[in-house]
């Protein structure tokens, strides 16, 4: 791997969350050493929340990996002129000196944030101590080890082969597991995979005691003071990782496993059994000024970004050129996208798609991450949800009854009428549906389409309509610069 920066150490800069959420309030510092930052408790969560933030640059989940380039190369939108500054992308077009680039820093912000990972790792003790007491220990290390997981396993999604029995065998990836100078080797995608669900095994045991498991989200400032142990819906928590392991087995193609860990998850967070994430209320998502668009309540691990209206304005505003916007309608307000997508008038998710009118321009806009002030999830930017759980139990239910039931579960939560496909293709068509419903914004609709080896999807050129997707084009170029070193 060519990343051997340590950045952690050498330039840690760290900004401030929200004044209300004081355990993520860092006082800036570009001089942390090792000596000065592992010391007690507090150092190691500020490393560890230099991570989070580092999560937020708009060359990983801040824009790229969620709301940007990775729902391009999903067809989410209407992209209809070559000059759109992700037309190239959205086209596949990955030889494009920018697209070149959009990856290449997808690549190294990834591996940057997995070197600081892997240095707190090294500056953990092999047990609590006086520095890292419990339960501080297990929280740092379970979360560095997740996170370095999570980071890991995206890049196997996006620059990893689609996964066949012949592919998964060739070495073509580095995993790093630890942050010096030595060149890792290339490992196959099953080697790989395999040590990011070992990973992320290892941080489940370290968490089985996370406080969102007896105490809840607790989305909400600690009466005593010390709130380095609430907020959990925006830290890599132990439900999170259970849907990370659940990912990685459907990943792996490996549908019975996957159901299992799905079902073992939902016993114990689905809103039908106890009130850790509870569906949205129709009262909030349908509120006059104060909508859930995100539906927080269900959101099972989401980033804290402070900047997301900067986001939506330089990426959904209807006060964007037409070769910046991202929208379901380039051009005017025919809603032809919206009703093709949702067949039902009454889904809360139609709801983000809304009619405004700036310098005399009728667009259609994606209001899904504007920020509302006061608004449940005002700075949320989900990384998983409940519904993806629950789909992936309906997709991978070996009885086709349930797989319905699951599917109306969601849809029933969306105020949707239910759907009785009468095959498993008719439900994995009416699954898609619904995940890309579910996913706008949220970076996991593009691998949905590459683990299902999906030959069409949306046009990108044409209000509705499907066009081909040729199976190379979901494997993106490892970058030159890694490419170089080896």
């Amino acid at each position: 791997m060519k990343i051997i920066i340590i950045p952690l150490l050498c330039t840690f800069i760290l900004l401030g969350f929200s004044s209300c959420q004081k355990w993520l309030k860092i006082t800036p510092s570009d001089q942390f050493s090792s000596d000065e930052l592992f010391i007690d408790h507090d150092g190691y969560l500020k490393a560890l929340n230099g991570i989070y933030i580092g999560l937020n640059s708009p060359k990983s989940y801040g824009q790229a990996l969620t709301v940007g380039t990775i729902d391009a190369l999903a067809h989410y939108y209407h992209i209809n002129i070559s000059t759109h500054n992700y037309h190239k992308i959205a086209t596949h077009t990955y030889t494009d000196s920018t697209s070149l680039q959009t990856f290449e820093d997808i690549w190294t912000s990834s591996y940057k944030l997995i070197a600081d990972a892997n240095v707190i790792l090294e500056n953990t003790p092999k047990s609590p101590s006086s520095a890292l007491p419990a339960p501080y220990y297990s929280i740092v290390k379970g979360e560095a080890l997740a996170m370095r997981a999570f980071l890991h396993f995206d890049i196997l999604r996006l620059f990893g082969p689609v996964w066949t029995e012949d592919s998964i065998m060739e070495p073509n990836l580095p995993y790093a597991l630890h942050s010096g100078i030595t060149l890792h080797p290339l490992l196959s995608s099953k080697d790989y995979l395999e040590q990011v669900i070992k990973d992320l095994e290892e941080a489940s045991k370290l968490l089985e005691n996370d406080p969102i498991r007896t105490e809840g989200v607790r989305h909400y400032e600690n009466p005593k003071g010390d709130n380095s142990l609430y907020f959990r819906q925006y830290r890599m928590n132990y439900y999170a990782i259970q849907a990370m392991i659940c990912r990685a087995y459907q990943w792996k193609q490996d549908s019975e496993k996957t159901y299992i860990l799905a079902m073992q998850l939902l016993s114990e967070i689905r809103p039908e059994q106890n009130n850790k994430f509870i569906y949205v209320t129709h009262a909030n998502a349908t509120h006059p000024t104060l909508k859930d668009r995100l539906f927080s309540t269900e959101v099972i691990f989401s980033l804290y970004s402070t900047s997301r209206n900067n986001l939506y304005n330089n990426t959904f505003s209807s006060m964007l050129g037409r070769q910046q916007k991202l929208t379901f309608n380039l051009d005017n307000i025919d809603m032809a996208r919206v009703k093709e997508l949702y067949d039902d008038e009454n889904d809360y998710r139609e709801d983000i798609w809304q009619l405004r009118t700036d310098n005399n321009i009728n667009t259609i806009n994606n209001m899904k991450f504007e920020s509302i002030v006061n608004a449940p999830g005002q700075f949320m930017m989900p990384l998983i949800r409940l519904s993806e759980i629950i789909l992936m139990a309906a997709e991978s239910s070996p009885h086709l009854s349930e797989g319905i039931n699951l599917l109306n579960t969601v849809r029933k939560s969306r105020n949707s009428i239910d759907l009785y496909p009468t095959d498993r293709n008719a439900l994995l068509k009416f699954i898609t549906n619904e995940f890309r419903k579910e996913m706008i914004g949220e970076g996991q609709q593009f691998f949905f389409y590459k683990r299902t080896k999906q030959s069409t999807l949306p046009r990108i050129d044409r209000l509705t309509g499907t066009t081909s997707m040729f199976l190379q084009n979901y494997v993106i170029p490892i970058p030159d610069s890694e490419n170089a070193i080896r």
